[in-house]
């Protein structure tokens, strides 16, 4: 019945496994405990709420699947446990991720109202995270790109922006429109898309994560199927992942050929290099990227990258919400393997950009890359 062999190549790679080293916390080992559970073949003596602890554990990084032989998701079988065994919280992070988003802004700003130093100790790492939502002021560019050799097609693309840039940080949207613009491409409106419902499948939301997905593609076909651009590495891999079974046949090869990177479509652009840009800056490489097209962008625009170690930062959707300690020390581990003196840090993932900002030693900045480049002029 199971297809995981013990090999135990997943602990090498485990963002929970490497905070707790607790083999039972470990993918293999949730491995062995819970798919009985999932099967409805034995409880194996467990609680519900031994259930609930076990299956909370996890950031949806991929990672176990990409170091396992067989190529197997713990992320998708906690996924469908926590599924099979709702916890109020799942409705709670369903309920901010489809209705509360234009509320967001206001989370952030009075959080940062918050007396230092009068903060119940288990409201801290809540309170940072939603202290991130506040986009810092007057970003100083790095780097101003200008028209190149024009568009490597003229197939329309729309963009993909995801709910962070959409209730927060709109300035990305409205840069990556003028980049792509600036490219010759022509932008249709994406005012149709919703939540790409990645997060929602990672919550075990099935029934919310099939409505998402299917009213992006409905949107996706009657825009008559252009390029789709994004640039939220866990946004992509959401949208990528409609391929894997919800779309079929001709649909799901067309979905997946359209889907596009946004720094992918940006080559032709001409780089000039602005005064505020740092000798040397780290880069933090999100885990949801199938081929990370920002580190080559970047690094070919920007010299002085610094790549970090590439570890989870932490972010993990509703992990946030079910265990914020757990996620806040994996951001402070991924933040420690950064390069010394790398300075401020770029990435290219929405939720990695807040997870980090909110975690960051003072005196670090964390930004999208979007938040540092200049257009036209």
């Amino acid at each position: 019945m199971r297809g995981c062999t013990q090999c135990g190549e997943c602990l090498n790679v485990c963002p929970v496994f490497r905070q707790h080293r607790r083999e039972e916390f470990s993918p293999k080992g949730k491995r062995l405990l819970l798919e009985p559970v999932n099967a409805g073949i034995e409880t194996g003596g467990f609680s519900w709420d031994d259930v609930f602890t076990l299956a909370r554990l996890c950031a949806g990084c991929g990672r176990c699947k990409q170091a396992c032989a067989r190529k197997l998701s713990t992320a998708d079988l906690l996924a469908e446990v926590r599924a099979k065994h709702p916890h109020w919280t799942q409705h709670l992070w369903e309920l901010w991720i489809k209705r509360m988003g234009p509320l967001w802004p206001t989370v952030g700003f009075l959080a940062t109202l918050a007396p230092q130093g009068l903060t119940p100790k288990m409201l801290e790492t809540s309170l940072a995270t939603a202290k991130a939502l506040v986009a810092k002021k007057d970003i100083r560019p790095w780097v101003r790109l200008r028209g190149g050799d024009g568009p490597a097609e003229e197939r329309p693309v729309v963009l993909f922006s995801g709910c962070t840039a959409r209730n927060v940080r709109p300035q990305w949207t409205e840069k990556a429109e003028l980049l792509l613009e600036t490219c010759g491409y022509t932008v249709l409106d994406a005012a149709a898309f919703t939540c790409c419902g990645g997060t929602m499948h990672h919550a075990g939301q099935f029934s919310a994560m099939e409505t998402m997905r299917r009213a992006n593609v409905d949107a996706w076909n009657a825009m008559g199927r252009p390029r789709i651009a994004a640039f939220c590495a866990s946004c992509y891999h959401g949208l990528a992942e409609y391929a894997d079974g919800f779309l079929e046949g001709d649909e799901a090869a067309a979905w997946k050929k359209s889907l596009t990177p946004l720094a992918a479509l940006l080559g032709g652009l001409r780089a000039e290099t602005l005064a505020a840009k740092p000798e040397r800056y780290g880069y933090h490489q999100p885990c949801h990227w199938d081929k990370d097209a920002d580190m080559p962008f970047l690094a070919a625009i920007l010299p002085g990258l610094a790549k970090g170690a590439g570890i989870c930062c932490g972010m993990g959707g509703i992990l946030k919400m079910t265990d914020p300690d757990l996620s806040a020390a994996m951001a402070r581990t991924c933040l420690d393997t950064m390069p010394v003196d790398a300075g401020p840090i770029l990435t290219g993932c929405s939720g990695c950009a807040m997870q980090l900002a909110a975690f960051a030693p003072q005196g670090t900045d964390v930004f999208h890359w979007l938040d540092v480049v200049a257009c036209g002029g």
